[in-house]
């Protein structure tokens, strides 16, 4: 308790004589409602080059070691590990230690980074102390990009500004140049481009920046001329073209495949009515006569010619004969049987 501060003896008694002595040498003990402070290493952080590694320890009193304090860190960088442990210092008193490590970051620069502990109680509001440091990084150029004062499209004899800015440590020493697509000579120096627009003024812009750890070029900015296409619409239009010609290529190759389709559909067709039509004659063939040769398959050039054939069987006592009528004329075919001569007669 705050109200235990004071001087302490050491005094013997000795009992029943009675007997006290009092040491002269005096102990004063001072108690105090605030933590002790923290111990951060570094305590002021040099500048670190950026990718470098930087480590931060803190560390805090245990008066009681069963309730240690707790150790917290703001702003932890991306990549950082933290280890707590509690550890024994040569008077036999003990700590709580923390250690931070991390890869430097142009991101992490000119940011503070806070050790708070905090000292556990039985009474409802808990004791804390914090202590911070800030970081310092050195980095070359980042994000270096362009900004012009003026909405697209611009006039003939109108002023632009064009802006060129970047993040960098150190920057008082930073240096900037503008260039032009098409062109191989630098524009101008300088964190600024003031110009007025002629006919020729339109195209694409871009900047440099430097300092002594790097250079880094920032995006081309386009500066559109009013009256002129720009590049987003001559795509747009050469997009259109493509996509027209496409549809239309499309079309005559299904058009052109279709018909082929139905030239092939009529030849397979005139050949199946062919292919029946044959063989529908030689059906016929082989139902009238049988098989027969090719030379007789051949018919007569002359309806006249036709040759009709008959028999006559005289293997019985009446005579058979069969006549057989075509047209123009009659033949008649007769065959005679006997027993020993047979003949045959018109």
């Amino acid at each position: 308790m705050n109200n235990h501060s004071d001087n302490y003896y050491f005094r013997v008694e000795i009992q029943p004589q009675d007997w006290k002595y009092t040491y002269l040498n005096t102990i004063n003990i001072s108690v105090s409602d605030s933590p002790q402070p923290l111990i951060l290493k570094p305590t002021d952080l040099k500048e670190v080059m950026e990718n470098t590694t930087v480590s931060l320890s803190c560390s805090a009193e245990a008066p009681c070691p069963k309730q240690p304090p707790t150790i917290s860190w703001s702003y932890i960088p991306e990549s950082a590990h933290i280890t707590t442990q509690l550890q024994e210092k040569p008077n036999k008193t003990q700590s709580v230690f923390s250690h931070m490590t991390f890869k430097a970051s142009y991101m992490d620069h000119r940011k503070n980074i806070s050790c708070n502990v905090t000292y556990p109680r039985k009474t409802s509001n808990d004791s804390s102390v914090e202590t911070t440091v800030m970081l310092q990084v050195l980095f070359p150029p980042k994000v270096t990009r362009i900004t012009i004062d003026q909405s697209a499209p611009v006039s003939v004899g109108t002023n632009v500004t064009l802006t060129c800015k970047s993040k960098a440590n150190p920057s008082n020493n930073m240096t900037f140049s503008w260039h032009k697509r098409g062109q191989e000579n630098q524009l101008d120096l300088g964190e600024q481009l003031i110009f007025t627009v002629n006919r020729s003024s339109g195209g694409w812009y871009s900047c440099k920046a430097k300092n002594e750890y790097g250079t880094q070029m920032s995006e081309e900015i386009q500066l559109i001329m009013e009256g002129s296409v720009s590049s987003l619409d001559q795509s747009l239009i050469i997009g259109c073209v493509v996509g027209v010609s496409a549809i239309l290529l499309t079309f005559l190759l299904i058009t052109l495949f279709l018909r082929v389709q139905r030239v092939k559909a009529s030849t397979i067709m005139e050949t199946d009515v062919s292919d029946q039509g044959q063989e529908k004659q030689v059906q016929t063939m082989y139902d009238n006569g049988g098989f027969v040769s090719g030379e007789e398959l051949e018919m007569p050039e002359d309806e006249n010619d036709i040759v009709h054939y008959g028999e006559i069987d005289f293997s019985t006592p009446q005579t058979k004969i069969t006549t057989v009528q075509g047209s123009g004329q009659e033949t008649v075919y007769a065959e005679v049987r006997g027993p020993g001569k047979e003949m045959n007669q018109d």
